[in-house]
């Protein structure tokens, strides 16, 4: 993992709360419902930022981007997750969370298990797509 090597372990600068949403029977009936994936925030890195610039339509104005994330091999990640990333997290700041859309997870191993590099790793590509507004 990348948390055993000291080299590495200041690496993960932002934090994230994961979200997967579930199949709920309540009454005989069925509705999905939000549940929190991790019990505290979890160390990662956003990287590769593609930033554009406000999209305007006829009704609102919206921000998107896609970009990379990784994390730990150990994290429970799933494509269609909710990411609620704190930039600078795992440093302490305490910066308003931005939500992103996780892709399918791949998982990088180091091919001697991780005991000589630590760079084992697994790398989600993230989208952004929220209406900008007060």
């Amino acid at each position: 993992m990348m948390g055993l090597n000291p080299i590495f372990n200041s690496w993960y600068t932002d934090s994230m709360d994961i979200y997967r949403t579930e199949t709920v029977k309540e009454d005989g009936v069925s509705r999905q419902k939000r549940r929190q994936v991790n019990g505290s925030p979890v160390p990662c890195r956003i990287y590769k930022p593609e930033n554009r610039g406000p999209l305007m339509t006829g009704t609102a104005a919206r921000s998107q981007s896609s970009e990379e994330m990784a994390c730990d091999l150990d994290v429970d990640i799933q494509a269609g997750d909710e990411l609620m990333i704190v930039r600078g997290g795992a440093l302490g700041y305490q910066t308003k969370p931005e939500r992103y859309l996780a892709g399918d997870p791949v998982d990088y191993y180091d091919p001697v298990g991780g005991a000589l590099t630590g760079l084992q790793h697994k790398e989600v590509g993230l989208l952004r797509d929220n209406l900008i507004g007060r």
